[in-house]
């Protein structure tokens, strides 16, 4: 049955612009949201009701549904202070409504990965010093068990919230960036503002991040995903198949973000040096006519003579590569070496560049990017029965016939026991093998041949151990 709670949810998600509102206009620049006045939350409330629920019934209902004090009662706040007239939504709820928009959520800086970075030290040294002597049912192995499980998922859920976040900046900077001239020498306080912004993402957020998700500048004891490497390891030889996978899992998420990154950080980088070469540009315009307007003047006299420059003077250095293309011209000993349009002809160029464009956007859609959670709740229900049922398939499974190619083993034995079975099913079964057996790899290069789909894998085998 459902609860109130459940319906005042359901009501915030359904009216979520009035958060939005919130979020862009009454709350920290840093993104870091503490509370909400709580005359300004009635202000957009009333205002986004004139403007969107038109029916009076449905107003009053949403109305109550939003009121401070049923969202309250809900438990849907984590605290309200009547003397400083603010109130702050559940720290889970807010994140979630963030999320919906990735320009609305917090990048993640260095003190958010230094954290990081301790929770998982706190983690290393009780694994690794036990040297995979681990007791499954020891209550202290089980309570640390839970917390790395439960910090590895906060972590990829930071990390995967900081991507979007760091993606969904890049994207509004963009915006305002790509609408500015960068040859023009003045720039707009909006534009500086954007920029300046840029700067500060790419050395607070974006740079951290990459060296944090950095696997080939990891050292011994120096960053998190060192920390995680060495933990996984730890599982390694031991009967603990389930939670080795679910860690190398989540490592393997983690090291795919860093391309991801990468990309922000050129996308990013692009704008800085554009900024660099425009006051390049300035300063060199704005030293050579000092030097020219300081020549002029040195010359000037009370009869106003001699302040003409020679053509050979020495300040006239840099234009050497333009001498005499004119007298060439006219001598008509040769065809004309520089050749200016008499009208504005840009069509070969604007066709240059529509097929440049082309070829980019043909690039960018290969890049991979953090892949976001599309399928409904009947899809995700769906996914979970298929696995329980090659879990149930699974349970006879004779692991004595995979000494020699547990891939192939497996789909033997899941083409009988398995209805609508497909090639990709193995996977899935691989975490319901035998827990006293160890997998190990092999050099030996397979493959699968079922229905039209093909398989190519490197062999693996089962071997009986004692670890545990």
């Amino acid at each position: 049955m459902e609860t109130n709670a459940q319906n005042t949810v359901v009501t915030i998600f359904q009216n979520v612009g009035i958060f939005f509102n919130m979020l862009d206009n009454y709350s920290d620049h840093s993104k870091s949201v503490v509370g909400f006045q709580i005359s300004a939350y009635e202000s957009v409330v009333q205002s986004y009701f004139t403007q969107n629920i038109p029916d009076k019934n449905d107003r009053q209902r949403i109305m109550y549904a939003l009121s401070i004090s049923n969202m309250q009662e809900c438990g849907l706040l984590s605290f309200i202070n009547d003397n400083r007239g603010q109130f702050a939504l559940q720290r889970g709820l807010l994140h979630t409504i963030q999320s919906l928009d990735s320009k609305r959520i917090r990048e993640l800086g260095q003190p958010d990965l230094d954290i990081i970075y301790a929770q998982m030290h706190s983690l290393y040294d009780y694994f690794i010093p036990k040297g995979r002597s681990y007791d499954r049912y020891d209550p202290d192995f089980q309570e640390n068990l839970a917390a790395l499980m439960d910090a590895l998922q906060d972590t990829l859920g930071k990390i995967d919230h900081n991507v979007r976040a760091l993606e969904g900046s890049s994207k509004r900077l963009s915006e305002v960036l790509e609408s500015h001239d960068f040859n023009q020498l003045v720039m707009s306080d909006q534009v500086r503002s954007a920029l300046d912004e840029v700067i500060r993402i790419s050395k607070r957020n974006v740079q951290p991040t990459l060296i944090f998700l950095n696997e080939k500048g990891m050292v011994a004891d120096a960053s998190a995903m060192f920390l995680i490497r060495r933990i996984r390891e730890s599982f390694e030889r031991t009967t603990f198949y389930n939670e080795q996978a679910n860690i190398s899992a989540i490592e393997m998420k983690l090291l795919s973000y860093s391309e991801v990154i990468k990309g922000i950080r050129k996308r990013l980088y692009r704008y800085v040096e554009m900024d660099r070469m425009q006051r390049e540009l300035y300063n060199n315009i704005e030293k050579r006519f000092n030097a020219l307007h300081k020549k002029v003047v040195s010359r000037l006299d009370t009869k106003l003579t001699g302040k003409k420059i020679p053509p050979d003077d020495i300040i006239f250095t840099t234009g050497k590569m333009f001498w005499g293309l004119n007298n060439w011209t006219l001598s008509r000993l040769t065809g004309v070496l520089i050749d200016f349009p008499e009208e504005r002809d840009d069509r070969y160029v604007t066709e240059y560049i529509r097929d440049k464009l082309e070829r980019a956007d043909a690039l960018r859609t290969k890049k991979s990017a953090p892949s976001q959670r599309k399928e409904s709740a009947q899809e995700l229900l769906k996914k979970k029965q298929r696995v329980m049922r090659i879990k149930a398939a699974m349970k006879d499974f004779n692991q004595s016939a995979a000494t020699n190619d547990l891939y192939e083993a497996i789909h033997h034995h899941l083409i009988t026991n398995l209805d609508d079975y497909s090639l990709r099913d193995i996977y899935d079964a691989l975490h319901f093998v035998g827990k006293d057996y160890q997998i190990r790899k092999t050099l030996k290069s397979k493959t699968i041949q079922h229905r039209l789909h093909k398989l190519t894998y490197m062999a693996k085998r089962l071997e009986i151990t004692t670890h545990g």
